[in-house]
């Protein structure tokens, strides 16, 4: 049987683990942040994700902002500036990227902080009188919260009802010994896997 829509005869609407857009990658956060957010009504509260790229730290900050409407949120990319957000809590993704007067700016301010940052500012924050959280993000990813991601972004693009490919608990757990808790290495390997698997099947 020939299909003219691509991934049709996987019953999906495109590959699950292309690129997502913020909006989705929000929706599918896998995290708990509920601790947090509890504490984000102390103005001199800071929680830093720490960890590499694709580990997860966006994911945190996009939960969380999702949670709280008056946050202000900014990505830093890379080589480039940026201007410090208004709201409360400010949220700020790729934080070592901040200059030094935006550091001290920000970080002696009295506004709670979310910082997604490859740098630990741990003794910088204290010594602006802080209180600090630091979470390595790499830590929190097991095998049972992939499994529960990686079916999440294939149920995300359903086409249809009926069947459709799903990753198992023996396969994301072999993902994870072999990349570690790089998620992004993990959605390209599996990103070029959908786009040669020819029927539906278990991966």
């Amino acid at each position: 049987m020939m299909y003219s829509l691509p991934y049709a005869h996987l019953n999906l609407r495109r590959n699950p683990f292309g690129e997502f857009s913020e909006d989705e990658r929000t929706a599918l956060a896998r995290v708990d942040v509920d601790p947090i957010i509890a504490r984000l009504n102390d103005p001199r509260y800071v929680v830093q994700f720490v960890g590499e790229k694709g580990y997860g730290k966006t994911t945190h900050l996009l939960a969380i902002r999702s949670r709280l409407p008056g946050a202000g949120y900014v990505h830093i990319p890379e080589g480039e500036r940026a201007a410090v957000p208004s709201g409360c809590p400010i949220l700020i993704d790729e934080a070592q990227r901040l200059t030094q007067w935006q550091q001290f700016q920000v970080f002696r301010s009295n506004t709670p902080l979310v910082l997604g940052t490859h740098r630990d500012f741990q003794r910088k924050l204290r010594r602006a009188g802080r209180v600090v959280e630091t979470i390595e993000v790499e830590q929190g990813t097991d095998t049972e919260r992939l499994h529960r991601l990686l079916n999440a972004r294939i149920e995300w693009v359903r086409r249809g009802d009926g069947q459709m490919p799903s990753i198992t608990l023996p396969t994301a757990d072999n993902l994870l010994k072999e990349f570690g808790p790089n998620i992004r290495g993990i959605l390209h390997q599996l990103y070029t896997a959908f786009q040669n698997l020819n029927e539906i099947t278990d991966l």
